[in-house]
């Protein structure tokens, strides 16, 4: 694959997905394409009480059989992430699962990761056991890794799977307990400009699409495709966004206004960023063997909610008509039944920064000590 169609592929999603916000008219609500802009911006209104599941997964890869890595990039084929959200907005917390599973032979594991996040205070909370206690073929992967250090975790401190992370305390390990100030009034502003014009910047690019490319189903899914050409005007117009000085003074607060130091070179670094979309866009216009595809469905819910968003999308190089390149992958998003969300731990239950420090430099000893360099 070209280089920059990754960077390419990730911001088209983005701004897909991002397109959810106010209202649309009535009138452009009656054709499919108005349906689509609609539910998509339905996207979120969500009730007090939702959960939301995102499904991601390459379905099918092919590369030239001299690729001497061809079955190893196979595997990818073999690997799927969940990440399922449950939020309770009068409570102010939210809970997320996510699990990544490899089904493939060579590299079979499963891997869980809990986050309870406070929405009012920002703080989030890891649970350990997942981590400590991990599916067994990823276990024997782990102790691989650290000479069989992993195992002793448990056998060694049997209450730590009990314990969980706060994002609190590492952020004072990090900054060596110096309190970071956090702009929040500043970051929420910049947040929400950007937002409403990449909702605004989406919009408009749906809306001036020809009318009878979007499809709609007996069940209410409408589906718009998109093709190389459409993918290279989405990028020029996020370019020619980004280039706005309000736009790149926002991006700049949001950076600084999380405690960060004054950032350095953002400048700089900014316009690397613009010039790499019109590098990316470039060159995707200018490789004729370059195919790639976009199927993006949505689906209405009930009380003008999103029920699934669906994309599948396909990228090909066929410079070798013989033995083409191809990588297909599927994203979805889909909403469930409203999964209650876990307690908050209490402070008992939190590893605070100097428990952290104890234990890491606890197992770092034990991997200095078993690498045989002690």
């Amino acid at each position: 694959m070209k280089k920059g169609i990754l960077l390419s592929i990730l911001l088209v999603l983005a701004l897909v997905i991002s397109a959810c916000g106010e209202s649309a008219e009535e009138k452009a609500a009656k054709t499919p394409q108005g349906k689509f802009i609609q539910t998509l911006k339905n996207g979120k209104n969500t009730p007090d009480k939702s959960t939301y599941t995102t499904t991601m997964g390459v379905t099918d890869i092919q590369v030239p059989k001299s690729n001497t890595s061809a079955q190893t990039l196979g595997i990818l084929k073999d690997i799927k992430l969940s990440v399922t959200t449950s939020t309770d907005k009068k409570a102010n917390k939210t809970e997320t699962k996510a699990n990544i599973k490899s089904t493939n032979n060579m590299l079979p594991f499963s891997m869980d990761l809990d986050v309870l996040s406070d929405l009012e205070s920002g703080n989030s909370y890891i649970p350990l056991k997942s981590i400590v206690k991990p599916d067994a073929s990823l276990l024997s992967f782990l102790d691989q890794a650290t000479g069989g250090m992993w195992s002793k975790i448990d056998t060694e401190m049997p209450g730590l799977k009990d314990k969980y992370i706060s994002t609190e305390e590492v952020a004072s390990l990090l900054t060596d307990g110096t309190e970071v100030k956090i702009d929040e009034k500043a970051y929420e502003g910049a947040r929400k400009n950007i937002n409403e014009k990449t909702s605004k910047l989406s919009e408009d690019y749906f809306q001036g699409l020809e009318k009878d490319r979007f499809k709609e189903a007996e069940d209410g899914t409408i589906t718009v495709s998109l093709k190389k050409e459409d993918v290279v005007k989405l990028l020029t117009e996020l370019r020619e966004l980004m280039n706005e000085e309000a736009v790149k003074a926002d991006f700049k607060v949001m950076l600084e206004s999380q405690g960060s130091e004054q950032v350095k070179d953002f400048d700089k670094q900014y316009s690397e960023l613009t010039t790499s979309l019109k590098t990316a866009a470039d060159k995707l216009l200018d490789d004729k063997k370059l195919m790639i595809n976009f199927d993006i469905a949505v689906k209405p819910g009930k009380d003008n909610t999103l029920d699934t968003l669906t994309i599948s999308a396909k990228v090909e190089d066929t410079l070798n008509n013989t033995d083409p390149e191809s990588i297909s992958f599927k994203i979805e998003t889909k909403a469930e039944k409203f999964v209650p969300i876990a307690d908050f731990p209490t402070k008992e239950q939190v590893l605070s920064k100097e428990e952290l420090t104890l234990i890491m430099s606890d197992f770092a000893k034990q991997m200095y000590i078993n690498s045989g360099v002690y």
